[in-house]
């Protein structure tokens, strides 16, 4: 695993020097910016400005400050994982209809408000009639980036013999279910992670149910117990009610197979084993 980590300051001129030594995410000049670079390179820079200030230079450039961002994972540590975070479900296509959120309050019940707080699916999505591009058999929709539709035809050859189920979608003009097109029905997981003391142990409450932190700077937690899936919801919710969708070894391949996702960590994060 490695991490990534950001720089900013209103750098000088004598900075900008040092810096162009290592390799960094953007080029910097001048005046205040950001960048990001890999753990090793972070250690450096870190000595470097921890220095004491002489009496007529100050060692940190003003609005000095550093965090970590990401972390990046290898193949062989991808290799090695027997279940994925999923980090990507398909480009964006289109948003569900009606727009402007009004899609919400045909779609999903809520326990609390308009708050994305236990929310649960009880219409189809109602959506405008996909246009598929040549060799194109999933998408997902903005907004709603949580959900993955697929192919009708697609579906029906690759996952249906698998036992996961699907739910039609409607196509919002007329109300009618499309022929072409098949929301995933992800199950909830059967069991819950462990996130107390993970680095995804940062969340804010809302409606008296946590909402845990979007970054990824770790591994993702393993569940608790085990139990048999191809792909599942956590039972936790994450920044602003989105679940987090978890699949099998066996799942990833299809989709990396398929050219649905890439096989690298901006799409996959690899499920720390207990």
């Amino acid at each position: 695993m490695i991490k990534h980590y950001t720089f900013s300051a209103r750098w000088r001129k004598k900075d900008t020097e040092y810096i162009e030594t290592f390799k960094t995410s953007r080029k910097i000049a001048q005046g205040f910016c950001s960048f990001y670079v890999e753990e090793k390179d972070y250690q450096s820079i870190m000595k470097y400005y921890s220095k004491k200030d002489s009496l007529l230079n100050k060692t940190k450039p003003p609005e000095f400050s550093v965090r970590l961002v990401f972390v990046s994972f290898s193949k062989e540590e991808l290799d090695d994982a027997k279940y994925y975070m999923l980090a990507a479900t398909g480009a964006p296509k289109g948003y569900p209809q009606p727009e402007q959120g009004e899609h919400l309050k045909k779609t999903f019940s809520f326990d609390c408000g308009n708050y994305r707080t236990n929310r649960k699916q009880i219409a189809p999505f109602r959506i405008k009639k996909p246009k598929w591009s040549k060799n194109q058999v999933n998408f997902s929709l903005n907004w709603e980036w949580d959900f993955m539709f697929f192919k009708k035809e697609f579906y029906q050859e690759v996952f249906a013999p698998l036992g996961i189920k699907s739910k039609e979608v409607l196509q919002h003009s007329t109300g009618k279910p499309l022929e072409d097109t098949v929301q995933l029905d992800i199950p909830v997981a059967e069991s819950s992670i462990y996130l107390e003391d993970s680095a995804f142990d940062i969340y804010e409450p809302r409606c008296g149910k946590k909402q845990y932190a979007r970054q990824y700077l770790d591994f993702f937690p393993p569940f608790k117990k085990e139990f048999n899936f191809h792909i599942c919801y956590t039972q936790e919710e994450f920044d602003g009610g989105f679940k987090r969708i978890i699949i099998s070894k066996e799942f990833c391949n299809l989709l990396t197979k398929h050219k649905i996702i890439k096989y690298i960590s901006t799409h996959l994060i690899p499920m720390k084993s207990k």
